[in-house]
């Protein structure tokens, strides 16, 4: 067999890391020298550096919580971007469509409409759920077991805008979320107060509760929307007026 190998995990402050949140150094298990710092922080040639400074803008694990904030907050923009940006289109083509005296969406049009319901409240839904399930598991909790609730979570939402179109699942898929986002700090509470000992965790939650309540507005918009909204369109619950012919 090979010989024995020692890997030691750490992190600096001062340093970008490899890993999420630690670099590694090659340890000889026999007499404690340090064998390898290709993943070492501080300690990495020009290369190695050069390399781990991606993996750093990846994890975003330089800068602290600042630099972690300011990643979540571009995710948010992001997703707000993919919505509206399909939401223009679909409308401006519904305008386009109606000026040719088309009434009714095409399937390509309903299907855009859905997916850019069902793809972002399905992240969301999954993202939030498996953040609940890590508080709740720890390390009983795999990286398997993770993948799994949030991509079951995202393919069932996504699933369920397509059946059931833009403007119904615009509503029900908003509470979803606010609902899987109320379980990040229910999470919290049935863990044990040892989640609120630094505020970091405390200001996750904090920020779940208010992305819930903006969920709850948005699903209780999007009713009216679909309730009030032009006839013709794909956010709207009322039944078209068949074209005259």
């Amino acid at each position: 067999g090979g010989l024995p190998a020692l890997r030691v995990q750490g992190s600096d402050a001062r340093y970008g890391l490899r890993a999420p949140t630690y670099g590694m150094a090659g340890i000889d298990p026999q007499t404690g020298a340090i064998t390898g710092t290709d993943y070492m922080p501080g300690m990495q040639d020009g290369w190695s550096a050069t390399i781990t400074s991606f993996f750093a803008l990846h994890f975003g694990n330089f800068g602290g919580n600042t630099i972690r904030w300011a990643y979540f907050l571009l995710g948010l923009a992001g997703g707000f971007l993919f919505y509206t940006g399909n939401l223009l289109w679909v409308e401006s083509r519904r305008k386009k469509e109606r000026k040719a005296g088309a009434v009714k969406q095409t399937r390509a049009t309903r299907i855009l409409g859905a997916l850019t319901v069902g793809v972002p409240l399905g992240s969301i839904a999954g993202i939030s759920v498996t953040l609940a399930a890590a508080k709740l598991l720890g390390s009983h909790a795999s990286y398997a077991m993770h993948s799994a609730i949030y991509y079951a979570l995202f393919l069932i939402a996504t699933g369920w805008a397509l059946v059931r179109g833009a403007a119904r699942s615009g509503v029900e898929l908003a509470i979803l979320g606010a609902v899987a986002m109320l379980c990040i700090p229910a999470a919290s509470l049935i863990a044990g107060t040892g989640w609120y000992d630094a505020p970091a965790l405390m200001l996750v939650d904090l920020t779940a509760v208010l992305l819930a309540v903006l969920l709850f507005l948005s699903a209780r918009a999007a009713a009216r929307r679909a309730a009030a909204g032009q006839r013709d369109s794909i956010w709207s619950t009322i039944r078209p007026v068949a074209a005259p012919g």
